[in-house]
């Protein structure tokens, strides 16, 4: 609005009372006024040709070294205007009709956080920027298979345990980007590996809750011992997320190669008096993805009594049995203290030795 001053009458302004000063309105008002005097008032119209930026159709990895971007028309590179990031890979961007295709020299890391921005023109010189996040692609992924779980805090003074899945790798490659999500009946929670080198046989630790201390290391080089913290173990590779811990009762697990693919391994379970129809959008989704990527023998729509129903206890771990087959039949309960991070098989604990946090799995010999 604009600016009101107000005078007394006889004071220069007569009777015409208070006087508003040029504003915004006057602005639209004149604006009006020069339309209404156009020699086609009524209609006002864009000036002709172009002048729509391009749209972009799609986006995404090719593979480790190329990323493409596909627009609703012909575009040009602008240049100078692609730059990525992290160093040392730099973006080298050409143009072939409808679609731009970004060089990456040297290849990003597999996992590695990546961001890559830059320009694109139209025929008519209409700019279009962006920038795109994404994790480094993966070529030669590792496929995993959960082998334990551990749902919720132990506090047992001699044996404590917290949140973690226990993974084996089935064949080796590289973990980066990678994506593991569980979900409860309000939550969705996702964890994605970074880049780290495995073999077939090795196994895999998640520490789901961990208690932020400064011994809690990802081990993504060859030395497995620097890590330290409850369930660590120094025969497995041991990695810690904030993301949230496991549900305790009933919930699902699913394990991804890449993050737009559909799950290749996971797990449903759930509280013995739970029936019906899969409640919560989060569950839900994660369990159609389970049954789209041939993980789980759902019907559609998922039931809870299709999971692996137990009695759910923090003192009894989930273990799987090494028989080849999908859905519950392949997860037992194990026995109260028979968690095992960092072994295939379940153990007998040797006790801990006073003021013991849980760190470091040993099997009985």
């Amino acid at each position: 609005m604009g600016l009101i001053r107000r005078r007394k009458r006889g004071r220069g302004w007569g009777n015409r009372g208070p006087r508003r000063f040029p504003g915004p309105q006057w602005l639209i008002s004149a604006l009006f006024a020069l339309i209404s005097c156009s020699p086609e008032s009524g209609r006002v119209t864009a000036p002709a040709g172009d002048i729509r930026p391009p749209c972009i159709v799609s986006a995404g990895q090719k593979g480790s070294g190329a990323f493409e971007i596909c627009f609703n028309e012909e575009v040009a590179v602008v240049p100078g205007s692609f730059s990525f990031q992290p160093g040392p890979t730099a973006a080298e961007a050409s143009a072939a009709g409808s679609a731009i295709e970004v060089s990456l020299s040297p290849a990003a890391k597999p996992g590695e956080n990546c961001s890559l921005s830059g320009e694109a023109q139209d025929l008519s010189g209409n700019i279009t920027r962006f920038l795109f996040t994404f994790a480094g692609y993966n070529d030669a992924p590792a496929i995993l298979r959960i082998n334990e779980l551990q749902c919720g805090k132990n506090s047992s003074a001699s044996n404590p345990h917290r949140d973690y899945i226990e993974f084996v790798v089935r064949r080796g490659g590289n973990l980066g980007a990678e994506v593991v999500r569980w979900a409860s009946s309000v939550k969705i929670m996702e964890y994605k590996f970074p880049s780290a080198e495995v073999k077939g046989g090795d196994i895999i630790l998640l520490h789901c809750a961990p208690e932020g201390l400064p011994e809690e290391k990802d081990e993504v080089g060859q030395d497995l011992g620097i890590s330290g913290g409850a369930d660590s173990s120094s025969v497995a590779r041991d990695f810690w997320t904030s993301a949230g811990g496991l549900p305790d009762a009933t919930g699902i697990v699913a394990l991804f190669l890449r993050e737009t693919e559909q799950p290749y391994d996971g797990i449903c379970y759930a509280s013995m008096d739970r029936s019906g129809n899969i409640d919560g959008d989060e569950p839900k989704c994660l369990a159609k993805d389970l049954m789209r990527g041939g993980v789980w023998p759902f019907t559609d729509p998922p039931k809870w009594e299709e999971a692996f129903l137990w009695k759910n206890s923090s003192a009894r771990p989930i273990h799987r049995t090494h028989q080849e087959q999908v859905g519950a039949g392949q997860w037992v309960v194990g026995e109260s203290g028979t968690q095992s991070p960092g072994y295939l098989e379940p153990t007998v604990k040797t006790p801990k030795a006073a003021g013991s946090r849980g760190g470091k799995s040993r099997k009985k010999t």
